[in-house]
């Protein structure tokens, strides 16, 4: 089961959330004049986006050294 964070964000797929952050980033810089309401909408779903990255990075950080000290453990 997926849990999304924003969007049909999947919150375990890094790649949708840089992606639509990208969105949301280019949303802004082509807004001649930016809707307050939704601007702010915008940068919560951002910030939402930004926490469950660096959750993320970290869960893939803490994996890839699971694996490294697997390794090493069996060349050992």
């Amino acid at each position: 089961m997926t849990k999304e964070i924003s969007n049909g964000v999947d919150k375990n797929k890094l790649k949708d959330q840089l992606k639509r952050l990208e969105e949301i980033i280019k949303w802004f810089d082509e807004q001649k004049e930016v809707d307050v309401e939704a601007g702010l909408e915008r940068v919560k779903e951002g910030v939402t986006l930004i926490k469950a990255s660096k959750e993320r990075l970290k869960e893939l950080e803490n994996e890839f050294e699971k694996v490294k000290k697997e390794l090493k453990e069996e060349e050992g």
